[in-house]
């Protein structure tokens, strides 16, 4: 039987592969179609936020601004002040501002809304603060000259806040009290009424400097002129050509100004020069809520008698001895 011859052997070649160079399958389609549904997801939320804070940032309001004197200026309480020296003593002259609103120390001293007003005040911040400047522009033209903002508390709604303080606050506030006049500018925080804004600054004078004034001027509204000119002065006995008067009323017609000054002031003080009966010693105790007392009769013996007169009838003049009279 022939021998069966084997079947010839077929040798296949595999090459070999390095491991690190193997193909494997990737989810490539999927991540693609992935990261495409994030950019269309988020690029338009990013565009439109790009696009409104861009609107904001040309539309936005401007921030709001202090006028210039305002902005430029500090806190006196933060201030570092070199404050001119000033011999006290030989001081001559006595500027009077009287208080009628509160200024309660916090924002523009030119807008009413950070004032404690009455109502009939509406309207006059711009008018107290002519007063403030002028008294400050006196003193800085007249280096013997004293000012003296005058008002109590008057208000029990504008809390321990007086007139004076407020003036003074205000005049900070603007950057006026400079280092040549600050020690010249002071208050008088017990005044309830015209005649005592007088008085009572004629004795701050006297705490302050050791004498009394040689001259006065008060700084108030025009339509008050004749009540202080003609019958403060005259209650006071001070000599007519020593008083001067600076008068600036508030904007608009004073007809009906003048006319309420000579009914409730003019007249009633012409016929209780001192304030001791009737309605003017009714407002003046409606005007201390926090019961405040000065010690002027104290700290000025020359003129103590003054501050508790009361004649009878209650239009009689003072006749003692006064030191401007000498």
């Amino acid at each position: 039987m022939p021998s069966r011859t084997p079947p010839p052997t077929v040798r296949i070649n595999i090459p070999t592969v390095n491991v690190s160079e193997a193909w494997a399958p990737t989810p490539l389609r999927k991540q693609r179609i992935f990261g495409t549904r994030l950019v269309r997801l988020y690029l338009p939320c990013v565009l439109i936020l790009s696009l409104v804070t861009n609107i904001y940032y040309f539309t936005r309001p401007a921030p709001l601004a202090l006028p210039a004197t305002l902005s430029s200026q500090q806190s006196g309480a933060q201030m570092h002040r070199e404050i001119a020296d000033t011999d006290m003593r030989q001081l001559t002259d006595l500027v009077v501002v009287p208080g009628h609103g509160v200024y309660l120390g916090a924002g523009s001293p030119l807008d009413e809304a950070n004032w404690y007003l009455q109502e009939q005040q509406r309207g006059e911040v711009g008018a107290f603060m002519a007063h403030v400047g002028k008294g400050i522009e006196m003193v800085k033209e007249h280096e013997r000259a004293l000012l003296v903002f005058s008002g109590s508390k008057t208000r029990l709604e504008a809390g321990a806040h007086s007139e004076a303080l407020g003036y003074w606050t205000a005049a900070d506030r603007m950057g006026w009290l400079t280092n040549d006049v600050f020690r010249r500018v002071v208050t008088e925080e017990y005044a309830r009424d015209s005649l005592e804004n007088v008085l009572f600054s004629i004795a701050r004078f006297h705490e302050v400097t050791g004498n009394y004034p040689d001259r006065i001027t008060v700084v108030g509204f025009e339509f008050k002129r004749e009540r202080f000119v003609d019958v403060h002065r005259r209650a006071l006995r001070y000599p007519r050509i020593r008083f001067n008067y600076v008068g600036i009323n508030p904007p608009g017609d004073a007809a009906h100004l003048v006319a309420a000054e000579k009914k409730n002031a003019y007249e009633p003080f012409s016929r209780d020069l001192y304030a001791c009966e009737g309605t003017l010693a009714e407002k003046r105790r409606e005007r201390n809520p926090f019961m405040l007392a000065h010690g002027y009769a104290k700290s000025c013996p020359e003129i103590s008698a003054l501050f508790d007169y009361c004649p009878k009838p209650a239009s009689s003049v003072f006749d003692g001895d006064l030191p401007w009279l000498n």
